[in-house]
């Protein structure tokens, strides 16, 4: 019987039934799209894996946790889709937003919250799903405490030098951001944002430490009104002049700010998925 003694469709239990469809799986395939998505044939493929131990790791990633009892009110996106032998489709689950899995929805309606978000939105990125690194930028900011204040301006208000110090603004930059207020930075003429950057070079000539100095700075901007329109824009179209390698190696030998504004700058890129691997050890530590 289920909780609150509702039978499950055909008296199956959830947890009788994954063991079951996992023990069967020979393939999983990443596809595209919710519950509204269409028939799952008919999907784009976003990533598939065959191999045993990744097969493992995923059943582990997505089976483990608790379950609520009820459902998430979104579509989800993407669906996780587990094939047996002959390509026969077993069944599938929609993921939904920061660690919610919901295996064959219409048929069971429990939401599993797994044991380690985290772990689950690396590894799908690290099989080839772009896109999802944006789950782990709003849980990383709380715990390193950089939520706006629900009081105080959202965007840092002209003559603020105090406020360039705390946020860690290349100091060769300041005597200019001091006289522009946060939203005004998001919209600065790009031969201004140019010049900057051509500043910002000749002060520090090596890429990865100016790549990991603008990084650290994202990272310290409020969530989410100055992180993601206001000052943060500024300094995502800084880390533009800048290879995207030097970028990832910054993230990589940085702590836990820079890896907050590298999620930042990925949320903001059209493939996340570079970033994965390198800040994996300072997310899972």
């Amino acid at each position: 019987m289920r909780r609150g003694g509702r039978p499950y469709d055909g008296a199956v239990l959830l947890t009788d039934w994954l063991p079951d469809v996992w023990a069967r799986t020979r393939a999983v395939r990443v596809l595209d799209g919710g519950l509204d998505g269409g028939p799952l044939a008919d999907r784009a493929v976003l990533a598939e894996t065959r191999d045993p131990v990744r097969l493992a790791r995923m059943r582990q990633l997505t089976t483990v946790g608790r379950f609520t009892g009820d459902v998430c009110r979104c579509l989800g996106g993407p669906t996780l889709a587990l094939y047996g032998v002959d390509d026969e489709l077993l069944g599938s689950a929609t993921l939904h937003g920061h660690g919610s899995v919901s295996w064959q929805r219409s048929r069971f309606a429990d939401d599993l919250e797994v044991a380690e978000p985290r772990a689950l939105t690396l590894f799908l990125a690290e099989c080839g799903v772009s896109g999802l690194l944006v789950d782990l930028l709003g849980p990383l900011v709380t715990t390193l405490g950089f939520d706006e204040a629900p009081d105080g301006p959202q965007f840092r208000p002209v003559g603020a030098p105090a406020v360039l110090v705390g946020r860690e603004v290349p100091l060769v930059l300041r005597d200019f951001l001091v006289g522009v207020a946060g939203d005004t930075a998001a919209r600065l003429p790009q031969d201004r944002v140019r010049r900057l950057a051509e500043r910002l070079a000749a002060a520090e000539p090596d890429p990865v430490a100016r790549a990991g100095a603008l990084l650290a700075w994202l990272g310290r901007l409020p969530y989410p009104t100055e992180a993601l329109w206001g000052e943060g824009v500024l300094v995502r179209r800084l880390l533009a002049a800048l290879p995207v390698a030097d970028i990832v190696a910054a993230t990589a030998s940085g702590g836990p700010v820079v890896v907050l504004g590298a999620l930042n700058w990925a949320a903001h890129q059209p493939d996340d998925r570079v970033l994965a691997a390198v800040i994996a050890p300072a997310l899972l530590g």
